[in-house]
């Protein structure tokens, strides 16, 4: 989550969508105000959806309708399957105290602008640990993908309401992220920087190879509503 109170602007940040790349993009501007934070219990979480972060709006006084509200989806199949790649790595890791050390180094550019650091290294070590206790009891690569689209929360409740309707000004697509970043910047007064690719999963994993029936209408079933919105398809 991403908050700019001069330029009126709020990101909700679907994890596997980007957000990180609108963080190493945004974040040197000295356009953000608040930037959410890697715990959970934060006034702030990264990972914030709408309807938590309205309510943090109006424990704080401001004015929800006054900030334009972005947030990016992506093809739900092709996100899951970004999860398990994700935790893939990190349980390797996790396995490798010398290759956790050299990543958890590489990777201090990403907070040196919120001071964050700290908090995030003791985020990424939780989270070695789960994905490799996950990964190590799934027992092999598809259970291990059913439990990730069991787990994690679907796209649609991190911009809609509790009844369903939609809170947020515009919905981009990951798939087009480049054209959806100018238009944010653009939008709110921003001069468009480069935007930075990062954190993509180094592996040679293939998605075919992982999904069979069951998953790909396990998706389907739990990811209707952003397939519907955006068209979206195996």
């Amino acid at each position: 989550m991403l908050i700019s109170h001069k330029h009126k602007f709020i990101t909700i940040d679907i994890p596997k969508t980007g957000s990180r790349s609108l963080r190493e993009s945004l974040l040197p501007l000295g356009v953000i105000d608040i930037h959410g934070e890697p715990k959970v219990d934060a006034q702030f979480y990264q990972h914030d959806g709408a309807i938590r972060a309205k309510k943090q709006f109006a424990k704080n006084n401001w004015n929800w309708n006054e900030y334009f509200k972005f947030t990016i989806v992506r093809n739900p199949w092709v996100r899951y399957f970004s999860f398990f790649k994700y935790l893939k790595r990190k349980s390797e890791l996790y396995s490798n105290s010398k290759l956790m050390g050299d990543y958890l180094s590489s990777k201090s550019h990403v907070w040196q602008h919120s001071g964050l650091y700290q908090n995030w290294i003791n985020q990424e070590i939780n989270h070695f640990r789960q994905a490799f206790d996950l990964l190590s009891s799934s027992g092999n690569d598809q259970t291990a993908l059913k439990n990730i689209i069991l787990k994690n929360n679907s796209q649609d409740s991190y911009y809609c309401d509790e009844s369903g309707k939609i809170i947020v000004n515009h919905i981009a697509e990951f798939e087009n992220l480049q054209n959806e970043f100018v238009f944010l910047c653009n939008q709110v007064g921003i001069k468009t920087p480069t935007l930075q690719h990062e954190n993509k999963s180094a592996n040679s994993l293939n998605m075919l190879d992982i999904y069979n029936q069951q998953l790909i209408d396990l998706v389907a079933k739990k990811e209707n509503r952003v397939i519907e919105l955006k068209g979206y398809e195996y």
